[in-house]
């Protein structure tokens, strides 16, 4: 396994002028099993009046012909990005599941000298209702 560093920026929101700016850093652990990349990091997803923080456990599958992202935590979800085709899975709430379709656009990865880019362009929809565009780009340095 290899340290890496992951940098998680995203734009999302239903039109251009109104998306909102996610980011987050973190440190993780890198591997190659067979002809994937394996990313394992932890996520701060929520911070209580008390200072408690709640924390998800994410892994990042990267193929040739597809993405999958597994959180385990308080949204617990397993999305799937292939470029050109819609998936589905659940995305665990307080109130329960919801469904949610991914409709890939993009699904990218450049490599660079300190590791590689990976962009990935979707629209999300919940309960089929379109709910946003969704661009990000996760940057892995070794």
């Amino acid at each position: 396994m290899q340290e890496v560093k992951i940098r998680i920026r995203g734009l999302q929101g239903q039109q251009e002028q109104d998306r909102e700016l996610i980011e987050v850093i973190s440190i993780g652990q890198m591997q190659k099993r067979g002809d994937a990349l394996l990313i394992r990091y932890d996520e701060v997803v929520d911070e209580d009046d008390q200072g408690i923080v709640q924390t998800a456990k994410n892994e990042l599958t990267i193929r040739e012909d597809q993405v999958e992202i597994i959180k385990e935590g308080p949204n617990a979800t397993h999305m799937v990005f292939m470029p050109g085709q819609t998936t589905y899975t659940y995305y665990a709430t307080p109130m329960g599941e919801l469904e949610v379709g991914i409709h890939s656009t993009c699904v990218e990865k450049t490599d660079n000298a300190s590791g590689f880019l990976l962009h990935l362009q979707y629209e999300l929809e919940m309960n089929q209702t379109f709910i946003s565009f969704c661009d990000v780009n996760v940057a892995i340095e070794y």
